[in-house]
């Protein structure tokens, strides 16, 4: 595990009454377990903003994490933004090809306008 940068996220939530989940470090097998838990909670209070800029690497655990989210928000009826995609983790999103399956904004900003 040496060389991994941890995982830490920041929740706000905002007036319009969206969260934000700041995410910064590695999203692997042990740190999606934590992003899951924080996210699904999220998703299901409403529409979340999930600001990816600090994110260096996201393996399959993390792109489930995800997946999980957007089907959670889908099904109450709120809605997953991804906000700030890293290079990184867009290729981990297309090359599964469920890029697509997301609202990607280029900022929190953005996201938080739509």
């Amino acid at each position: 595990m040496s060389g991994m940068t941890p995982l830490d996220l920041r929740v706000r939530r905002c007036k319009s009454g969206a969260t934000v989940i700041t995410v910064s470090g590695e999203i692997d097998l042990d740190s999606s377990v934590r992003l899951r838990e924080k996210l699904i909670s999220a998703v299901e209070r409403g529409t979340t903003v999930l600001d990816l800029a600090g994110v260096g690497f996201c393996d399959s655990n993390g792109m489930q994490v995800l997946l999980e989210a957007e089907h959670a928000g889908r099904a109450n009826g709120s809605v997953l933004r991804l906000a700030a995609v890293p290079t990184a983790v867009e290729r981990v999103l297309e090359m599964s090809m469920t890029l697509d399956v997301f609202d990607v904004y280029p900022d929190v900003e953005a996201a938080l306008k739509d």
